[in-house]
């Protein structure tokens, strides 16, 4: 034996497979969540935001493991870094579109005569 492990033989680094569960969780709530925009919940996409971020950082760092240790998953990492940048941006741009609607909404009257529906 050579020392070199078969393609059968390698295992998939355990970071590439964190990385493409943690990238699917954040992208599948922004891709979900966002259908009613005005009922993003703070308290839900604060921890989804921080989620997206870790995939992205466990994503980088499994990608480097796998440079140098020769493991298979890098197709995974990748694919949870990017999911994860993709959910961490949607969500980002709904909140500044809240934010920026919601002050237009505050100072729109609404008179007896005319329901604001």
């Amino acid at each position: 034996m050579t020392g070199q492990l078969s393609e059968n033989q390698r295992r998939y680094n355990p970071l590439a497979i964190m990385a493409g569960c943690m990238g699917l969780v954040p992208l599948l709530y922004a891709s979900t969540g966002l259908t009613g925009l005005k009922f993003l919940q703070l308290e839900v996409s604060i921890p989804v935001l921080v989620l997206a971020g870790c995939a992205i950082a466990v994503g980088v760092v499994g990608l480097k493991q796998i440079k140098t240790t020769g493991q298979r998953g890098r197709g995974l990492a990748i694919a949870g870094c990017v999911a994860g940048a993709a959910a961490f941006a949607v969500l980002v741009l709904a909140f500044l579109f809240v934010a920026l609607t919601v002050g237009n909404w505050s100072t729109h009257t609404c008179a007896p005569p005319d329901p604001c529906w």
